[in-house]
């Protein structure tokens, strides 16, 4: 049975590589929407400032304290879009990527590995996506993610990975039960990660 169903699984794995391969390649190439910000978008100050300020009344650095207190900032402008028009786009997500992988360059000069457990994050999502679970802002936005709660140690982008596909999985069955067939899981990837952070966080303090 599985020698059989290798040869016509391999065709649907490669289409779904190539399917996402072009996408992705269209959206960082053509024109895309203009992010249009919304009155609850202003929501990201006052969470980016009370992220600052409890990491900071914590003893954290700024090295933890400005890829999250960005990420917080930018969270509700992603649920809003991703919810409304199932995208997250590059114009949000991309600078959080360059934000966070500059801050765990410098752990990682100070003989932090975190930075891999983040990118190791990011291969699992990509292989999701591959398999059809989600699409490749999911991927870019959940590896900035990981990217960023690494600052915090290397187990807090594993567990909101975790916490992400857990809240994620149930509102996708909430979703189910209502009739609707898909879910958007952006804002659940903010949920999951922002539950690790601040557990970890917490610990610590």
């Amino acid at each position: 049975m599985e020698s059989g169903s290798e040869p016509a699984d391999r065709p649907a794995t490669l289409a779904r590589v190539t399917t996402l391969a072009e996408a992705t390649a269209s959206e960082l190439a053509g024109p895309r929407p203009p992010v249009r910000l919304r009155a609850v978008d202003a929501l990201g100050i006052p969470l980016a400032a009370a992220a600052a300020a409890l990491l900071v009344m914590l003893g954290w650095d700024a090295i933890a304290i400005v890829p999250i207190a960005a990420v917080a900032a930018a969270a509700p402008v992603l649920a809003r879009i991703d919810m409304t028009e199932r995208r997250l786009p590059n114009t949000i997500t991309l600078p959080l990527l360059v934000v966070g992988t500059i801050a765990c360059l410098v752990r990682l000069l100070g003989g932090d590995f975190a930075l891999f457990v983040a990118i190791g994050c990011g291969a699992i999502l990509l292989l999701m996506a591959v398999m059809g679970g989600m699409g490749m802002g999911d991927v870019k936005l959940g590896t900035a993610l990981a990217l960023a709660s690494a600052t915090l140690g290397w187990a807090v982008p594993l567990a909101g990975l975790a916490a992400s596909v857990i809240v994620g999985g149930i509102a996708g069955l909430v979703a189910l039960t209502v009739g609707r067939r898909t879910v958007a899981f952006g804002p659940w990837l903010l949920v999951g990660h922002a539950l690790a952070v601040a557990g970890a966080a917490l610990q610590v303090g």
